[in-house]
């Protein structure tokens, strides 16, 4: 499955449903299909240009339609967040 793909099925099942969370899904994608994802709300923030307020909303968004879930930290203390 590629990104794109990864992201076409989220939006089909409407579980992405505003271009902010899309936006922070599209960051996460590639790294998620490679094992998962530790960037920091920070990272993501100066990534896409979304507020960090808003980068946590989509992640909050994004756990509890089932697109990922956080299942620790990295090192460095960035949330570690995989595939369901």
């Amino acid at each position: 499955m590629t990104p794109e793909q990864l992201l076409i099925n989220w939006k089909t099942r409407n579980l992405i449903v505003t271009e902010d969370i899309h936006t922070v899904a599209a960051h996460l994608a590639p790294a998620l299909l490679h094992g998962g994802a530790d960037y920091s709300v920070e990272e993501i923030a100066v990534c896409t240009g979304l507020t960090p307020d808003r980068v946590r909303d989509s992640l909050e968004l994004l756990a509890e339609h089932g697109c990922g879930r956080q299942v620790g930290r990295a090192p460095d203390g960035a949330p570690f967040y995989v595939l369901p």
